[in-house]
């Protein structure tokens, strides 16, 4: 006899019949969506970009249909170079575009120099010369990222891999991040997204180009710089530059706007192209940056005058404004070098000591101080910590007998000091003890905030 045969039938109403569909909806519309965000939105480490996105083509029709109809552009359209850097950036330019005709393989590239200089804006010139899209990214979003700056990482290079015109990838500050994996104490999480970073760029692309910015190039790490194919200094601008730099922006921010009428802004009788020469001549040191801002501060100059005059003395008035703030720029940045300035910050320097990179100090007068107002105070001790924290340099060298930092301390915690051309020994009453640099630093800025 055969076994039992059961049947069973499952009855499906109409309300599973609806919750099914709408389930069914919700989770491919989620799968769509993902897709189209991998493959056109644009990652969170992308500060800016030229390519369009979905969205970006929901919010603005009008300016992505003007985008997709533009044409190439000169490289070198708005950006003063020496003739020199001139000529080799537009050789660059125009393998590029010939690298992208003939879908080759494309070279990475390293501008490196101080800031203003114009190496974001070639960065993007470069690009749309080219026909390419291009996305701008910084160095200082990935370390904050922690353990998904891998994830993000890849994501951006899966992004850039998607482009059918090609992506210039510009990382601005670069040695943010890509530090040297042997010497730099970094985390385990940035080691490993810097790991990622160079699993995707250890071959050539013909999806993508690289091109890195760093005021720091020697922070990179050996396995970034073998990736790199072209290194390109971009230094500060020469009497020549900076006097075609004051003409552009004297053209865009101050005679354009009083020529056209549509601003509230005039223009005194002088004349012109001397001043702008003169302001050349005395701009010298200051940046392609620093020089655009002169322009901004001569119209809003004008903008703050009674009349809406702009005068010669008001362009020298901003001029000298920011010929001071720009030394005031380079006394920090001599700060932070050490001996090279020492002397501007009251610290004396010897020319041997200096030229030899050692860190140390002057003779300074032996004299017990007159009351508790002649200790020095904490606008002395910062720049002379900047000093100690660099002698931990010269810690294995020998130092002289005679050269010795003695604190004493008289009475009513009334102190004086004596420094000599090496940090190494500390003074007590009751003999003396050897301690490391270190340590005597911040004894010695101890003692000073104590007793004042």
């Amino acid at each position: 006899m055969s076994p039992p045969y059961y049947r069973s039938s499952i009855t499906l109403s109409p309300y599973n019949l609806q919750y099914m569909g709408v389930y069914s909806a919700r989770n491919a519309t989620g799968v769509i969506g993902r897709y189209i965000e991998a493959r056109l939105g644009k990652p969170s480490l992308v500060r800016e970009t030229s390519r369009i996105t979905v969205g970006e083509a929901i919010k603005h029709p009008a300016k992505t249909t003007k985008r997709l109809r533009s044409r190439p552009q000169d490289a070198l359209e708005g950006v003063v170079l020496s003739p020199s850097l001139e000529e080799r950036v537009r050789d660059i330019a125009i393998a590029t575009r010939n690298t992208r005709q003939n879908k080759g393989l494309y070279r990475n590239i390293l501008m490196y120099g101080p800031p203003g200089t114009g190496k974001t804006l070639f960065a993007k010139k470069l690009a749309l010369h080219s026909g390419m899209d291009y996305a701008i990214m910084t160095g200082g979003d990935v370390a904050p990222m922690g353990r998904d700056g891998v994830t993000a990482m890849h994501k951006v290079f899966d992004w850039a891999s998607t482009s059918r015109r090609g992506l210039l990838l510009f990382v601005d500050e670069a040695d943010a991040f890509l530090r040297k994996r042997s010497t730099e104490t970094i985390s385990e999480d940035l080691r490993s997204t810097l790991n990622a970073f160079l699993y995707r760029t250890g071959e050539q692309s013909n999806k993508f180009m690289l091109v890195l910015a760093s005021n720091q190039p020697e922070q990179f790490d050996w396995a970034i710089n073998d990736r790199i194919d072209e290194i390109v200094n971009f230094a500060l601008p020469g009497l020549e530059e900076r006097e075609r730099l004051v003409r552009l922006y004297f053209d865009r921010f101050v005679l354009e706007p009083a020529t056209l009428g549509r601003q509230r802004m005039k223009l005194a009788q002088f004349d012109y192209g001397q001043k702008c020469s003169d302001i050349a001549i005395r701009a010298e040191g200051m940046s392609g940056r620093e020089i655009s801002k002169l322009g901004v501060a001569w119209q809003a100059a004008a903008y703050s005058s009674e009349d809406g005059v702009l005068t010669e003395a008001m362009i020298d008035a901003r001029v000298d404004d920011a010929l001071h703030q720009h030394a005031q720029k380079m006394d920090w940045l001599h700060m932070e070098g050490g001996a090279e300035s020492a002397g501007k910050h009251g610290v004396v320097v010897p020319k041997e000591a200096a030229a030899a990179s050692v860190i140390g100090f002057t003779a300074v007068q032996e004299a017990v101080p007159q009351a508790l107002d002649s200790v020095p105070t904490i606008q002395v001790v910062l720049p002379v910590m900047a000093i100690i924290s660099s002698a931990q340099a010269a810690a294995e060298a020998e130092v002289p007998t005679a050269s010795r930092l003695v604190v004493s301390h008289k009475y009513e915690g009334i102190g004086y000091i004596k420094l000599g051309s090496a940090i190494g020994h500390y003074w007590e009453d009751e003999g003396s003890t050897e301690l490391s640099p270190s340590y005597l630093g911040w004894q010695f800025i101890f003692y000073l905030l104590t007793f004042s």
